[in-house]
């Protein structure tokens, strides 16, 4: 390399260098999928839908039901809300007049059971601390 150019060459190297590190440290990633409180919003919904769509249920057939499929065709936000990821768990008593559910996503775990009409245990919690993470009002 002849001399005259040599005295460029840290410059080049600088600029080179610059070239090659500031698209990648300016470049900033963007999160997929929802965010923490739209989670914890459609696991609250699901709740919300799975408790209504069981007391329907109950009013109609006379007992629970354990099949999520039973309660899709009355509630079809529900097929959303499980599709986002929410993770849901029916229990029922032996005579089918009971129920337990939990319903769990990555930042929000509910259960909730009722013997009837009657609301028998609630329970919620944060499992990933947020902004927009809470815990819902018990039901009325």
């Amino acid at each position: 390399m002849p001399p005259q150019y040599r005295r460029f060459l840290p410059l080049i190297l600088i600029a080179a260098f610059a070239f090659i590190l500031i698209p990648a440290l300016s470049h900033r990633s963007h999160k997929q999928g929802l965010s923490d409180r739209e989670k914890a919003t459609r696991t609250i919904d699901a709740m919300k839908l799975i408790d209504t769509g069981e007391q329907s249920y109950r009013t109609v057939h006379g007992r629970f039901t354990q099949q999520l499929a039973d309660l899709l065709p009355a509630n079809p936000k529900l097929a959303g809300d499980l599709a986002a990821g929410v993770d849901v768990r029916l229990d029922l008593s032996t005579n089918r007049q009971s129920f337990l559910a939990q319903v769990a996503s990555d930042v929000l775990s509910l259960v909730r059971a009722r013997t009837g009409t009657t609301l028998t245990a609630q329970s919620c919690v944060v499992l990933k601390s947020s902004s927009g993470v809470n815990c819902p009002p018990p039901p009325r």
